[in-house]
């Protein structure tokens, strides 16, 4: 009836006014306490940080600017510490055309659960990604490609990025890192290079293979080059946060 429609609407309103109510109550208590909620959770994050290793991180950028990055292995020691959980998986295969050829991507999505803050958070990795589909500046034929180890960056990709995302743990300073007695000594390495440096990274390379293909056969190396791309290779992300 009208009236039921009117009442229905009134109760609506009233939760509304009551989350208003509770949302301004938020902001005044974080006003107050913001600055001791803040070395807090800095505290907490240096002290998570320690769990990782020197080899764990990989630093970005250059002696101006520079940011640390936590790998695989640092979140995951992290992660298991704390009981971080991977659940609700799915995954899917992309594939194109373009003009290098057919190519192919792996996206994995999960929830990262730690107690009751979830996450959404997604892995992404591809048969274009340099560190798989890429060598002496050309790309690979889809066949000289592992897709496992495309599959295997995507998943760990996510899983990466539910623990970073959890506990704030993107872009840290090299220099606050190392005055919380967290050592980087053997941290990975990467500075952006100019297209000139590029090309000229790929000419000595591919002078490098040219003299060396036999030693290289016979010690092995394709497969420890595999190793160390894998380390570095896919995307991640998030989507978004429930609690």
């Amino acid at each position: 009836s009208p009236q039921d429609a009117l009442e229905l609407a009134q109760g609506e309103a009233g939760i509304v006014a009551a989350a208003e109510k509770k949302g301004i109550d938020d902001i005044l208590y974080l006003a107050e306490h913001v600055e001791k909620v803040v070395a807090a959770q800095k505290k907490i994050r240096m002290a998570l940080l320690k769990l990782a290793q020197s080899g764990d991180w990989i630093v970005f950028g250059d002696a101006k600017s520079s940011k640390a990055e936590l790998g695989f292995a640092g979140a995951m020691r992290i992660g298991s510490t704390l009981g971080v959980s991977f659940t609700n998986w799915s995954a899917e295969k992309e594939r194109g055309t373009d003009v290098n050829g057919e190519w192919y991507r792996w996206n994995f999505e999960c929830d990262a659960a730690y107690k009751n803050r979830i996450v959404r958070v997604y892995g992404r990795a591809a048969s274009r990604d340099k560190f798989f589909g890429k060598a002496y500046g050309k790309y690979k034929e889809l066949h000289d490609i592992d897709e496992g180890n495309i599959k295997m960056a995507a998943r760990r990709g996510a899983m990466k990025e539910g623990v970073k995302v959890l506990f704030g743990l993107h872009h840290q300073n090299p220099n606050e890192l190392k005055d919380f007695g967290i050592g980087l000594d053997y941290a990975g390495g990467h500075a952006f290079q100019s297209s000139q440096e590029q090309v000229t990274e790929v000419k000595s390379h591919k002078i490098t293979i040219a003299t060396s293909t036999k030693m290289e056969s016979k010690q092995g190396g394709s497969a420890q080059v595999d190793a160390v791309s894998f380390q570095g290779g896919g995307r991640h992300g998030v989507y978004d946060v429930r609690y």
